[in-house]
C-alpha cells in the first residue's frame, strides 16, 4: 500500500522541533527509526499531514554516564545500545532486552524513544526499564519534565506524554551492587516476534546471600 502524501519537516535544534510540533496545520507525527509509524501509515491506521524527523538532533542519539547513571538519548538506536560496552557492563539486564527485539535489521533502526512513545504492551525494553527504575526525560512548551517510567505507560499504545511534548531521553540509576538479572520471553512463533509475556527480573543479595529486593517487570501481559 503507498503511503499518502505528506510534508517533511527536518529540525536542527530541539527548539526547532518543538515549533514544528506545535503548529496547528493539520496532523503532525514525530518520526525516529520508523519501525512502527511507517507501517501504521502504509495501513492507513494514521494519517499525518506532516512528519517531523529527529534525525538531525544528534544529542539525542547519545549513549553516556551522567553522574554515575546511564543517560540514553531518545533517538539512541537498540543496536547501538546493546553494543555500548557502558551498557553492557553497567546495566546487562537493558542489553539483554534490547537483543531479544525482532531481528537485526529493525534493531538498527528502531530507536529506544520511539519504542517508548509506541507505547506497545508487547515491547521487551519496557519490562527491563521497569525493573531498571527508569525516568524517561520530556521536553515540552511549558518546559523540561522528568517521569518515571512506571508512570510513562498509561495503557495500551498511551503515554504520559502532552500535547506538543517530546521524549528526549532515558536515564537509568546504577544498578545495586551485587544484583543479578535477567529477561525472558515466550514467543508464538521465531524469537524475533512480539512477546506474549515478557519477563524482566532484577534480585538484590544481601551480604549473607540471601534475597534483599527483587524487582519484576512484565510485558505482553497487560497495558
Amino acid at each position: 500500500m503507498r503511503l499518502r502524501p505528506f510534508q517533511l519537516a527536518e529540525p536542527e535544534t530541539l527548539a526547532d522541533a518543538l515549533a514544528a510540533l506545535a503548529r496547528l496545520d493539520g496532523e503532525a507525527r514525530l518520526i525516529a527509526g520508523g519501525t512502527a509509524l511507517v507501517p501504521m501509515m502504509r495501513l492507513g491506521l494514521v494519517k499525518p499531514d506532516r512528519l517531523i524527523s529527529l534525525h538531525r538532533l544528534p544529542a539525542l542519539a547519545e549513549i553516556r554516564m551522567d553522574d554515575g547513571a546511564l543517560l540514553l538519548g531518545a533517538m539512541a538506536t537498540l543496536a547501538d545500545i546493546q553494543r555500548a560496552r557502558v551498557v553492557r557492563e553497567g546495566w546487562p539486564l537493558l542489553a539483554e532486552a534490547v537483543h531479544r527485539v525482532a531481528s537485526p535489521a529493525i534493531r538498527a533502526s528502531g530507536t529506544l524513544g520511539g519504542n517508548l512513545c509506541y507505547a506497545e504492551a508487547a515491547s521487551d525494553p519496557a519490562p527491563a526499564l521497569l525493573c531498571l527504575e527508569a525516568e524517561v526525560r520530556v521536553a515540552g512548551p511549558a518546559g523540561d519534565r522528568s517521569v518515571p517510567v512506571t508512570r510513562f505507560f498509561r495503557g495500551f499504545y498511551e503515554t504520559a506524554l502532552e500535547p506538543g511534548e517530546i521524549v528526549t531521553a532515558v536515564r537509568i540509576p546504577a544498578v545495586p551492587p551485587g544484583a543479578r538479572s535477567g529477561y525472558v520471553k515466550f514467543t508464538p512463533r521465531s524469537s524475533e516476534d512480539k512477546p506474549l509475556v515478557g519477563v524482566a527480573a532484577l534480585i538484590t543479595l544481601d551480604a549473607a546471600g540471601r534475597c534483599a529486593e527483587a524487582r519484576i517487570g512484565l510485558g505482553g501481559a497487560a497495558p
